[in-house]
């Protein structure tokens, strides 16, 4: 859009200098979380029932809490025994989920100086992004998601002096 260009070219200059110039850029990052570890636990169920569906995941009860671990924290290991191992893969934590997006202005103001302005989004969508919940059999927060990782959305703008 604008002068020498395939739409609006003839213009004056006034609103040749407002149409063109403009660009756009997004960055969009997304990662499964990492696979979560139970350490000391005891666990006399089946491995298979640990993991919630991802669409009935919350942060009250990330997986399945009843799937056999023990929660007593009277019954608790003293030593460190393991059975089971120390990670399950179809049990992770959230990963990120997020879009950065940023829109510049450049203007010409002489042939040797141009005028860039800046605005750009963190976290554009302000999409929440969860710690991993806790994996500790005997706490009242076993399977809570208690925390947040990410920015909250940052919106910031700029000015430069190009020359």
């Amino acid at each position: 859009i604008g002068r020498g260009k395939m739409w609006a070219g003839p213009q004056n200059a006034v609103a040749s200098k407002l149409r063109s110039g403009w660009q756009a850029q997004g960055i969009y990052t997304a990662q499964s979380g990492g696979a979560l570890g139970f350490g000391n636990a005891i666990f006399a169920g089946n491995v298979a029932n640990i993991a919630n569906p991802k669409n009935q995941r919350t942060v009250d009860r990330w997986f399945n809490v009843d799937a056999g671990f023990e929660k007593n924290s009277a019954r608790q290991l003293a030593s460190n025994i393991r059975y089971l191992p120390s990670r399950f893969s179809g049990v992770r934590a959230d990963g990120p989920n997020n879009w950065d997006l940023s829109l510049l202005k450049n203007t010409r103001v002489t042939e040797r100086t141009q005028v860039q302005f800046r605005a750009e989004a963190i976290n554009a969508l302000n999409h929440p992004q969860f710690t991993a919940p806790n994996t500790t059999p005997g706490s009242t927060a076993f399977g809570t998601v208690t925390g947040e990782f990410a920015w909250p959305r940052v919106i910031q703008f700029g000015l430069k002096l190009l020359f």
